[in-house]
């Protein structure tokens, strides 16, 4: 049994990658030039840099020591 809406969406898509040899650039800008034209306010927002430097460090969940180790005892050395 196929979905009408999943199958008008892989119709949709076809077509537009049909129309534009399938260069995402060309339907990405295809799709911007149609949302200019309908008028229709759209929201852009800034591009966000990927912060692949940074290190996060993890929060343990629920409490102070970090799950599996025993931080009463001293460090052996």
């Amino acid at each position: 049994m196929t979905d009408p809406i999943i199958d008008e969406v892989r119709s949709t898509r076809e077509r537009l990658a049909m129309a534009s040899g399938g260069d995402i650039h060309s339907i990405a800008e295809a799709a911007r030039k149609r949302q200019e034209a309908s008028g229709t306010k759209t929201i852009s927002r800034p591009t966000r840099k990927a912060e692949i430097s940074r290190n996060n460090p993890m929060h343990p969940s629920g409490g102070s020591a970090v799950s599996g180790m025993d931080t009463s005892a001293p460090a052996a050395g």
